[in-house]
């Protein structure tokens, strides 16, 4: 929030963009602090709602509103299995509670991937992690704070609350995906062209690890990761957003030589990449280690814990020796930016955080009640060999080859696989409606009016003909006989006592006709 006051220099949009982030704050500590399933989904569906509408800030940016519109779209397709779980958890267990037991049979089973499955869609775990990459259209604050240390890291508190209830295969289902999705945000992120994109496959193989640390340690481990990685994280999304301004944007090739030129901020960044690289002595050493020692009962995953945690030093590495590597003849400088000390205090703020989490390291690892440390020389030897490889893909600019580059872009062809299992058929949906909309439903409705037209004409005639010409006949009829009644009015006595006669007569004629019928 600091840093926004300096980020949005602008008067006039400051104070919406501060709201912004204060009210997801507000939501974001609602679920947190919520006491039950209930108050837990009112706040998740708060953050969902307010992630998206900061998304789209930049309204001059025509990739903001599409970005926003696919989080928002795609958090909500995960968020259904959310009504799934508890639907199926109080009509079980009668509860809403977090204490509660998974019910047995077929609402257990609705429980526990209804539940995994917000996970993924809120932590943007395959195959729905491809929201957040679309999501660094947003400003930099916004991606700092919802998409490095908070909303994204809803999934995995959901799973840290829910540890109990889905004990046994839904957490195994969640490690399975979290640690698949670790190498493939690995994989994503070391394809990427664009600073803040590395940044977000980084995000999505760091939570990856911490869906294995649920899954597999508990959760603490992943409470000491997801700690460790939100102050390192930050920071790089920080700089990241000062780099972008004084070059104009956050292209690698347009960054090359930032660092040398702002040496600064780079210090704040290399301290934040060198903590998610899981380089000693910062957090993410320790937290890395006590999930690579939770993996070690299950070895598949932890081959794939082991290969994520070096790519995460070769990916995070990689951009920091751009940073620092010699500026192009080709860089943009764009006028100082009234708030940068402001930015740059708030930056250097969350990079003395990461430090002291580093210094802190142990003492964190007790109070957050995770595991011992388990021997270190292992981890120490592949932080080595990763750093070593990034080094080497930068300085000789060993290019990523074009498949696995187009993949990377297509996040690893899930964006290709979700245009076919959903875009095409809903497009085709929709023409197919359009069509029966055009030649369908709206004949009947033209041909509707046209009948109400004719009905309408009828009934005027009715009307004028009938209806009018009785109207009119009546008050016609009415003249007459009040044009003839003076004829009544004579005077005469004789004339009176002729009509009263001839009245009585055909009244008594009256009633004997009636008496005989």
């Amino acid at each position: 929030v600091v840093y926004s006051g300096g980020y949005f220099a602008d008067p006039a949009r400051r104070p919406a963009a501060l709201a912004g982030l204060l009210a997801f704050l507000a939501a974001m500590q609602g679920l947190v602090l919520a006491d039950g399933y209930l108050t837990l989904l009112v706040f998740w569906e708060l953050v969902g709602a307010l992630s998206a509408r900061l998304i789209a800030f930049n309204r001059e940016d025509p990739a903001a509103a599409p970005a926003a519109v696919r989080a928002f779209l795609t958090t909500r397709a995960a968020d259904a299995g959310l009504y799934v779980a508890l639907l199926a958890l109080y009509a079980g267990a009668g509860t809403l509670a977090f204490g509660a037991d998974r019910p047995e049979g077929v609402l257990g089973a609705l429980v526990g991937l209804g539940l995994v499955l917000a996970a993924i869609g809120k932590s943007a775990q395959a195959p729905l992690q491809t929201w957040l990459t679309a999501a660094m259209a947003g400003p930099t604050p916004v991606s700092a704070l919802l998409h490095s240390a908070t909303m994204v890291a809803a999934g995995v508190y959901l799973l840290m609350r829910s540890d109990a209830l889905l004990a046994g295969w839904p957490l195994e289902v969640a490690g399975w995906i979290g640690a698949l999705t670790a190498v493939a945000g690995a994989a994503i992120a070391l394809a990427q062209t664009d600073l803040k994109r590395v940044l977000a496959g980084s995000t999505t193989s760091q939570l990856g690890l911490m869906f294995v640390g649920v899954a597999a340690g508990g959760p603490a481990v992943a409470l000491f990761h997801l700690v460790a990685h939100a102050a390192g994280k930050a920071t790089m999304f920080l700089a990241a957003g000062i780099f972008g301004h004084e070059r104009g944007g956050t292209g690698l090739e347009d960054l090359r030589g930032a660092g040398r030129d702002d040496r600064r901020t780079f210090a704040a960044f290399a301290i934040g990449a060198l903590s998610i690289a899981a380089v000693p002595p910062f957090a993410a050493f320790f937290s890395k280690d006590v999930i690579v020692a939770a993996a070690e009962e299950h070895p598949a995953w932890l081959v794939l814990v082991l290969v994520a945690a070096a790519g995460s030093a070769a990916y995070l590495l990689r951009p920091a020796l751009v940073l620092w590597g010699e500026p192009s003849d080709a860089r943009v400088r764009v006028p100082a930016l009234r708030g940068r000390r402001v930015m740059l205090a708030a930056t250097g703020t969350l990079a003395a955080a990461s430090v002291a989490l580093g210094v802190l390291g142990d003492p964190l690892r007790t109070l957050l009640d995770a595991p011992e440390l388990p021997s270190s020389l292992l981890s120490v030897a592949l932080s080595a060999v990763a750093v070593a490889a990034g080094v080497v893909v930068v300085l000789r600019r060993v290019r990523v080859p074009a498949r696995l580059a187009a993949a990377a872009e297509d996040q690893l062809h899930v964006d290709t696989a979700l245009r076919a299992i959903a875009q095409r058929p809903a497009l085709a949906s929709a023409a197919a409606l359009a069509r029966l909309d055009d030649g369908v439903v709206d004949r009947i409705v033209d041909d509707a009016g046209r009948a109400t037209l004719v009905l309408a004409r009828s009934q005027r005639w009715v009307e004028a003909r009938g209806v009018d010409a009785a109207v009119d006949g009546l008050a016609r009829l009415v003249g007459r006989a009040g044009a003839q009644s003076p004829r009544l009015q004579t005077g005469r006595l004789h004339e009176y006592l002729r009509d009263t006669v001839l009245g009585a007569a055909a009244v008594v004629a009256l009633i004997t006709l009636a008496a005989v019928l």
